[in-house]
């Protein structure tokens, strides 16, 4: 699969007709990340990881353009994680009577996993007044979405990369927060 995945990579960048970029340069930085990632010995981490090969600019000379390959690993769970949460911020489909939960012009930051939990880093668009019922479908939506992903068990909101105290103004999100902890997170 990587290679064909290679090949056709390489079959598309063609930048003039006569000059055709080769794609096995590697910058230092992605050869010395696998060569640690070969040491490290990841039988089973390989599974749970997706490879990525991305190509930036490596021109030293502004007239000849060259690329050169970066390799990274991400955890598949993460990416999964991230794929939803965009999924949840687009909406729900046009057909559907299903409303969406968060304003479409929030913009996901970042998105990781650390022991059991799920960090959604979203963009300040996020933070809206909404009622109580509103927001706890909203906050339903994100934590069962997300604890669909065996890995995951809470999920920590943030917002322009700080702790955020609320989305609505009626949940508690300063905490992880799992299935059984929205009643809890009610605010008084």
């Amino acid at each position: 699969m990587k290679k064909i995945i290679n090949i056709i990579l390489c079959s598309t960048l063609i930048f003039s007709s006569t000059t055709l970029i080769a794609c096995e340069k590697r910058d230092k930085l992605s050869t010395q990340n696998k060569e640690k990632i070969e040491k490290l010995n990841l039988t089973n981490a390989k599974e749970d990881t997706v490879e990525l090969q991305l190509f930036f600019d490596a021109s030293k000379n502004s007239k000849k353009p060259e690329i050169a390959i970066e390799e990274r690993l991400i955890k598949s769970n993460e990416l999964l994680g991230e794929v939803i949460i965009l999924e949840i911020i687009k909406g729900p489909t046009v057909n559907s009577n299903l409303k969406p939960i968060l304003p479409r012009e929030t913009r996901l930051i970042s998105f990781s996993i650390n022991e059991k939990i799920a960090y959604v880093n979203l963009s300040k668009e996020a933070i809206t007044k909404m009622s109580s019922s509103k927001e706890e479908a909203s906050l339903r939506s994100i934590i069962w979405s997300l604890t669909t992903i065996p890995s995951i068990e809470k999920v920590k909101i943030l917002v322009d990369n700080n702790d955020a105290i609320t989305l609505g103004g009626n949940y508690d999100i300063s905490k992880p927060l799992g299935r059984g902890d929205i009643e809890s997170a009610k605010l008084k």
